[in-house]
């Protein structure tokens, strides 16, 4: 068989390219859709919390904390800004979530029905103690979800509207006369 020089290069060029395409084929889907340092978050974790800032501010008529990406917003906070202490309480927090979950509905909380998850964070708050894994994660979930929407350009730019510094100049306002008594 006559193999000349030009076949040879496109096979070989063929080969490269699938060689180089292949890790792209056989990556991980369990992974988060956001590269973190600190923490370690797979896929399931992170549908979880993405579901569970959706159950903490819901889509009505404006968009909910998930369609927001308040979640990829949570682990970048957690993983930049918290110590490894607090990221530790954090992780252990959100597997003991998913225990709470499993042992209040019998099920997980990303299986959990609408209903079944908003009881689950009833509970959480009405527990009262704040030294455990599962309130920190809550607590703290809750919180950067809060900061995460009401950061969010939707959030300033249609339902609290933001005005530059030094926002509008009022020059002509009528000023009241100062009466003040001495005594």
């Amino acid at each position: 068989m006559a193999v000349n020089r030009r076949s040879a290069i496109k096979q070989l060029l063929y080969v490269s390219a699938g060689m180089a395409l292949l890790p792209a084929c056989l990556q991980n889907t369990r992974r988060t859709s956001l590269e973190i340092k600190n923490i370690k978050v797979d896929g399931e974790q992170g549908k979880m919390l993405a579901e569970l800032v959706e159950t903490i501010i819901p889509a009505t008529s404006t968009p909910g904390a998930k369609e927001l990406s308040a979640h990829l917003f949570t682990l970048l906070m957690l993983d930049d800004c918290y110590n490894k202490e607090d990221q530790q309480k954090w992780l252990k927090g959100m597997e003991d979530f998913e225990a709470a979950s499993k042992k209040m509905n019998g099920k997980s909380f990303l299986e959990s029905n609408a209903t079944q998850r908003a009881a689950l964070l009833t509970s959480m708050e009405a527990a009262k103690d704040d030294k455990d894994d599962v309130a920190f994660f809550y607590r703290t979930t809750k919180r950067l979800t809060i900061q995460a929407y009401t950061s969010s350009k939707y959030f300033l730019t249609n339902v609290n509207v933001y005005e530059l510094v030094p926002a509008r100049y009022h020059g002509c306002v009528p000023l009241k006369p100062f009466t003040h008594k001495l005594s």
